[in-house]
């Protein structure tokens, strides 16, 4: 088993994951559901148990579908799917869209709820074909529930669910706004998980344990994924004007043994020291931080490259990199600070501390 989970395989390229959450998910299922089905099969010659396992995996089975219905019509707009994951919270389909727009993330994000309405449907309609009380019978229940349960949760207009996606979906057409869609589906998420606990507080339905624990596990699954696009809105908004030229610190070129006394001074503030090989290369940074230290211990002869911060080189970023682009290929990258390809002849260095501190700036500013 990976870090991520159990590899289930391959379909349509897809690969196919069951976190370790999901085992947790079946395990709560079958103890807490058992007994009721017990009680409300009790005429049927099969432990309710091993009833409560069977819609374990029905369900799980069902949340399947929905996401390979959401994976293949991704892939049918182009998108690339990386993966379908089965979780605690049900099941994650990981894609990076390519040409977005709102009808095509509208029908992804229906796609899978609707598979499940449609086999919904047909285990409805095959109920009256298998004998009363039969294992059948309780089998085609079972399936009808589980699919019916996975359509209509996940058609709830909030964000987290393909219902929230929708309605952002829709925003988005009518505004033009992708993050005002997003915040408008993000807010009723949040009012869905509400709406939930009072439901549970004034029908007295609190008192059973299981509906208990099921309905906070849910408001709790809404508001983090609600709280989570929120953020993640605030972060797009925060990176959106920044650029690796912007942020960037000038460099004064300086020999790996040069002594801090003989260092050239730094006419700008923001300014740092790139040590260098004998061939030129960067090898490490020496900011004023580190000058401070080293002039108070008065350590004035001591080798640049004794002080130096070591630097990744051989991955430049463009000066003309911004946005979510720069936010995605900073994530990707060993090191903090990284080296900057621009039109300038002197160099410059990006420190993931100055685009951190801008981010914030931005965000506080909101």
């Amino acid at each position: 088993m990976s870090r991520r989970g159990l590899y289930c395989g391959r379909i349509a390229g897809v690969p196919i994951y069951l976190a370790r959450s999901w085992f947790l998910l079946t395990v709560l299922i079958v103890v807490l559901y058992g007994g009721f089905l017990s009680r409300r099969f009790e005429a049927l010659a099969v432990n309710g148990y091993v009833v409560a396992l069977i819609f374990a995996l029905f369900m799980a089975a069902s949340v399947f579908v929905h996401e390979l219905c959401h994976a293949l019509t991704a892939r049918a707009f182009g998108w690339r799917v990386m993966s379908i994951d089965l979780t605690l919270w049900g099941g994650h389909t990981s894609f990076t869209p390519g040409r977005d727009a709102p009808g095509r993330s509208a029908l992804v994000s229906v796609a899978g709820p609707a598979a499940n309405l449609v086999i919904a449907a047909a285990g409805w309609a095959l109920t009256g074909t298998a004998e009363a009380g039969s294992l059948g019978s309780v089998l085609l229940y079972l399936v009808t529930i589980t699919n019916g349960l996975v359509g209509v949760f996940n058609l709830l207009p909030g964000i987290p669910l393909d219902g929230g996606h929708a309605v952002a979906a829709l925003v988005w057409k009518l505004t033009g706004s992708r993050d005002a869609g997003q915040r408008t589906a993000a807010w009723l998420g949040i009012a869905l998980s509400l709406a939930l606990v009072v439901w549970l507080a004034v029908s007295g339905l609190w008192a059973s344990p299981l509906l208990l624990v099921v309905t906070l596990l849910v408001a709790f699954f809404l508001v983090s994924g609600a709280l989570q696009t929120l953020r993640g809105i605030s972060f797009r908004r925060a990176v959106g004007g920044l650029s690796v030229g912007a942020l960037a610190r000038p460099a004064v070129p300086v020999r790996t043994g040069q002594r801090l006394a003989e260092l050239p001074p730094l006419d700008d503030a923001r300014g740092v020291y790139l040590v260098t090989d004998e061939r030129g290369r960067g090898v490490g940074v020496v900011d004023r931080a580190a000058l401070a230290a080293a002039s108070l211990a008065g350590d004035d002869d001591a080798p640049a490259e004794s002080l130096m911060v070591q630097v990744t080189w051989d991955r430049p970023l463009p000066a003309n990199l911004g946005g979510d682009a720069l936010a995605a290929r900073i994530a990707q990258l060993p090191g903090r600070i990284w080296p900057v390809l621009g039109p300038a002849r002197s160099p410059a260095l990006l420190f993931e501390a100055d685009v951190i501190e801008a981010i914030r700036r931005r965000q506080a500013g909101d």
